[in-house]
């Protein structure tokens, strides 16, 4: 049979028609009839939901978003799931995004324990969604309230009378030192050219020696003084040289004059003297020893309970009297249900080990480092109501953390989770 052309290109027309129809209708998914069976879940809010929209059982896709409606109780979304699935009745249904920012679905969590199953055109009600602005609103609120508590910090350890204070009473501890040089000296002078006033001497060295007693004392506990910069630290170091200086030559002189000294109290006087001198030049020895090795780190966070909307603050402050030795001295909570922390520990920065007070109890704990920026503690106190706090921190910045801490890991973990940020000084 022979077809005219006209014919011929109404044939290539029509086949091209039938597969445009075919592609419309298989490919892009639309059916003549309703496949599967119809379930209605009420939202208060949609954050976006449309129809179309994939319908996933324990993140298997089994259908489709046939309808979204307000209605009297809230948005109505009629879902249609494909024929052969079943969903079990208790089942949670909740709206999911793909990624930050991609289309919504809406996600069915079974049960664990299978009820029956939810009938064709049952109604259940959905959980609201967490939206992405109330996160953000939320993280605003936390960085805000950390920008507000580190510009009070810097306020206090950075106002000028308080670091003038620190030096004025490091310098003034030098000048005394060095008026006590230039005292002692003075005094090896007469001694050399005035014998006879050897008794009246030996009474104001024993006198000067009690007093260099003394302040070894007080600068003993000056070590702990906040150090700005290092320039107190140095202040302080030199103050103690001078002492020691002065001891020597304090104690030498007692000695030239010991052997021509024929007065029983004068010779006392002496005794007394070398002993004083002698007892501050072994405290200046083991203050400068001290001082070398001594290293206090100071750390203040502010963590964020997303469980109970709560704040917490901590501070504590790490002192290292040797490579391997270190002291833990801090308070948790500060300003409400306050605990106290306080441990000696061995090791290093790899790997450390601590015992002593623990959230105010009897604990021990342990502390690694997992690479360069990330570390992680444990700890276990409270003998008596055993509890185990798990911690984790990663480095963003020199000297700042994000903090990730679980108070007690077996006492309702998520009212003692907290979240936030630590910086050291």
């Amino acid at each position: 049979m022979n077809l005219s052309t006209e014919a011929k290109v109404g044939a290539v027309a029509l086949i091209g028609l039938l597969l445009l129809g075919y592609m419309v209708v298989y490919l892009g998914g639309i059916s003549f009839g309703e496949k599967g069976y119809p379930l209605q879940v009420v939202f208060s809010e949609v954050s976006g939901l449309k129809e179309g929209n994939i319908v996933r059982y324990a993140g298997v896709d089994v259908g489709r978003v046939d309808a979204v409606r307000t209605g009297d109780k809230g948005v109505e979304v009629r879902l249609l799931i494909n024929p052969g699935i079943k969903i079990p009745q208790g089942s949670r249904f909740s709206i999911g995004t793909d990624g930050l920012l991609g289309e919504k679905f809406i996600n069915i969590t079974p049960p664990r324990d299978n009820q029956g199953h939810l009938p064709p055109g049952a109604t259940v009600a959905g959980e609201d969604p967490r939206g992405f602005d109330q996160f953000v609103n939320s993280a605003d609120k936390v960085l805000a309230d950390v920008q507000k508590l580190v510009n009070n910090l810097n306020e206090v350890l950075g106002d000028e009378k308080f670091k003038t204070a620190v030096r004025a009473t490091a310098f003034n501890a030098r000048d005394l030192t060095e008026r006590l040089n230039e005292f002692s000296a003075s005094m090896a002078r007469m001694a050399a050219n005035n014998e006879q006033d050897v008794n009246a001497m030996v009474g104001n060295l024993r006198a000067m020696s009690d007093s260099l007693r003394d302040m070894a004392g007080r600068v003993d506990k000056m070590v702990a003084t906040v150090d700005d910069n290092g320039r107190t630290a140095s202040d302080l170091k030199e103050t103690i040289q001078n002492l020691k200086n002065t001891s020597v030559r304090v104690e030498k002189i007692a000695a030239s004059v010991q052997d021509i000294v024929t007065d029983p109290e004068t010779a006392q006087n002496i005794k007394e003297t070398l002993r004083n001198t002698r007892s501050v030049s072994e405290k200046a020895n083991k203050m400068l020893t001290k001082m070398d090795s001594i290293k206090a780190d100071t750390s203040f966070e502010v963590l964020y309970n997303g469980h109970t909307g709560k704040y917490r603050s901590n501070a504590d402050i790490r002192i290292s009297t040797s490579p391997r030795d270190f002291a833990v001295v801090g308070v948790s909570g500060i300003g409400e249900d306050q605990k106290t922390n306080f441990q000696f520990g061995k090791g290093d920065d790899r790997f450390a080990a601590r015992a002593g007070v623990i959230e105010s109890k009897a604990g021990i704990g342990a502390d690694t480092k997992l690479g360069d920026k990330l570390s992680l503690s444990l700890d276990v106190y409270d003998p008596n109501d055993v509890r185990v706090k798990l911690r984790t921190q990663y480095e963003i910045a020199p000297n700042t953390f994000i903090v990730g801490q679980t108070d007690s890991l077996n006492r309702k973990p998520n009212e003692n989770t907290y979240v936030g940020v630590r910086h050291s000084f």
